[in-house]
């Protein structure tokens, strides 16, 4: 496993490498004649190999490497970095697909099209999760989950369940039907390479702020809420809509889409509230390792009314920012001191971005967002105030405004359930 971490840090590398060798077209010279391969070792040591995972970085030693035209491993074609070429040395990273034939070999085709086998056996590595399309998706329906190197054959297994109709395989997904009776856990996968399991959990029972079904106190609470509640259409009981609602271009400040939970109420010390309405959200859910959480929440956007402007801010603040018998403002949402903001670190989702405008068909996802990647300022620019301490999560608003993107103007309702805090490994 280090070897392999040590390999997926080296593409990062090779890939600078890639575009480095833009800048310098006429450096490299495909020579004539044919290659000699000596041995085969890792990129960042001298051990010497037969063998690799795909992804890894590797490095070929020998002779009039410079006239390579092409690489091949198995009936896969390598991306060649003509920067990372000498006459003795060709480092390169083994392609991250399957091969349909599997020779056990290397081929280097040169600038004559001679053709030079080199035995070499591409492996590969164990089962990844990264992330499943709806971790709330009922039983008896189909569901998907991506990642890498799912490999038939194979098994998907909840925490009291074994998978028995999957509908597709490929190398990076997996879509199936969720057995009836399966229980809140992870999810395990099992390849003839090895087992992963998932960081989250399907059905997650952790760190839950709000599902709207009255299992926690945290409520919809600020200034001018303009929220309806349904279970019309839903996955987990009640939810929450936002919307419909225009926005335009450029997502100005819209309050009827805003989704607020602002700690604290007229009572004296927001922290102090140990139940009820305005309980601070740290109070009730550990974030001393929020480095490694990440908020999550299922959404559903209709076809009808899709999204196509602003980013979703996902913004976390303190008490003594937010608190009703504080300041009673907006100002930590601005977007920047100078008109009476913080310049607050929060994360964006805004998948319309790729697309020109996002909807999800009806159907419920489940968007994550790692605190990690909380470092934008309202705006889009690079946020200065980031969250520090376990006591920043105190109070939590998500809304489609700003963002620093121009879209185009739209009426989208958003649909949002099962707000949680929750790992991330």
């Amino acid at each position: 496993m280090k070897r392999y971490i040590k390999s997926i840090m080296l593409m990062a590398a090779v890939a600078l490498g890639f575009s480095s060798c833009e800048d310098y077209p006429d450096a490299f010279v495909l020579a004539d004649g044919v290659p000699t391969v000596h041995y085969v070792r890792y990129a960042d040591n001298d051990q010497l190999i037969e063998k690799a995972y795909m992804g890894e970085i590797i490095c070929f030693v020998g002779d009039n490497l410079c006239s390579v035209r092409e690489l091949w491993f198995n009936d896969q074609q390598a991306i060649l970095n003509t920067s990372l070429m000498t006459e003795h040395t060709l480092m390169v990273a083994i392609p991250n697909k399957l091969a349909e034939v599997e020779t056990h070999k290397a081929y280097m085709i040169t600038k004559g099209q001679d053709t030079v086998a080199v035995d070499f056996e591409v492996m590969l590595p164990a089962p990844v999760i990264k992330s499943m399309s709806c971790e709330f998706q009922p039983a008896g329906e189909e569901v998907t989950i991506y990642g890498n190197y799912f490999v038939e054959p194979l098994t998907i297994s909840f925490a009291n369940t074994v998978v028995t109709d999957i509908k597709s395989v490929s190398m990076e997904e997996m879509t199936f039907v969720i057995p009836e009776g399966t229980e809140p856990g992870k999810i395990t996968v099992t390849t003839e390479t090895g087992v992963a399991q998932s960081a989250f959990k399907y059905l997650e029972d952790r760190g839950l702020i709000t599902d709207f079904d009255g299992t926690t106190d945290v409520v919809p609470q600020g200034w001018n809420i303009k929220v309806t509640y349904s279970a019309e259409g839903g996955i987990d009981g009640q939810y929450v809509q936002l919307g419909p609602s225009a926005l335009n271009a450029t997502a100005d400040w819209n309050e009827e889409l805003k989704l607020p939970f602002w700690c604290g109420n007229w009572n004296g010390d927001p922290m102090s509230i140990t139940s009820g309405p305005g309980i601070p959200i740290c109070n009730f859910i550990d974030f001393k390792n929020f480095a490694n959480m990440g908020i999550k929440f299922e959404l559903c956007i209709p076809k009808e009314n899709p999204w196509s402007a602003g980013a979703m801010q996902v913004i976390f603040t303190n008490a003594e920012r937010c608190a009703n018998d504080t300041w009673q403002n907006n100002t930590y949402i601005h977007t920047s001191a100078t008109d009476g903001g913080l310049d607050l670190c929060r994360g964006f989702y805004r998948p319309w971005e790729k697309t020109g405008e996002f909807h999800t068909d009806g159907k419920w996802i489940t968007v994550t967002i790692p605190f990690s990647e909380f470092t934008y300022n309202m705006d889009g620019t690079p946020g200065k105030v980031p969250l520090s301490k376990p006591e920043d999560f105190a109070s939590l608003i998500i809304w489609p405004v700003s963002g620093g993107v121009a879209g185009t103007e739209c009426t989208p309702i958003f649909k949002i359930d099962n707000i949680r805090a929750v790992p991330m490994k």
